[in-house]
């Protein structure tokens, strides 16, 4: 247990590291900068752990026993499409957040409040992603794109909406 617990900290501290980075220098590249590259980390996390599991699972269960043909159409759709999605998450990010839209706020937001409370619940019911015994430690990183969404939130939401009128 102190062997995963050690491996857990690592993947943590790497998953975590860019969002730190990314917090403690947003004054000098500019909040919304630091936003969208927030943004940009948690899109690349969320494409790298779902679209990939997804497709990767659909061609391994290719001959599995009982998994119909559109099962299997479907697994793989889902993964490309997660790919997709996390794509334009980051054009949301690079155009618009950084450019201070609203819409661009609120589409985060979105992800942030949907995606993560979905993760969350799946994560705690359906598989315990990143935690002992069934997860492996690699599993956590996958939590760092809520905190990277989160953080790009808080530090743009200041340039977004101050001395704005509704």
């Amino acid at each position: 247990m102190s062997s995963w617990i050690l491996q857990g900290a690592v993947v943590l501290a790497i998953a975590f590291a860019p969002v730190a980075a990314l917090l403690l220098i947003r004054n000098s590249i500019g909040a919304l900068n630091a936003a969208a590259w927030l943004v940009l980390w948690g899109a690349l996390i969320i494409a790298g752990e779902h679209a990939n599991f997804a497709v990767a699972l659909s061609i391994a269960l290719a001959d599995a026993p009982g998994l119909s043909d559109h099962a299997q159409f479907h697994f793989f759709m889902a993964g490309i499409y997660t790919a997709v999605a996390a794509v334009l998450l980051g054009v949301v990010a690079w155009c618009l957040l950084r450019s201070g839209s609203r819409a661009g706020w609120f589409a985060v937001l979105f992800v942030f409040l949907f995606g993560g409370a979905f993760e969350v619940v799946a994560g705690t019911t359906i598989f315990p992603h990143g935690i002992p015994p069934r997860s492996i430690p690699l599993g956590l990183a996958l939590y760092a794109y809520i905190a990277a969404l989160g953080g790009a939130l808080v530090i743009s939401y200041r340039p977004i909406f101050r001395g704005r009128s509704t």
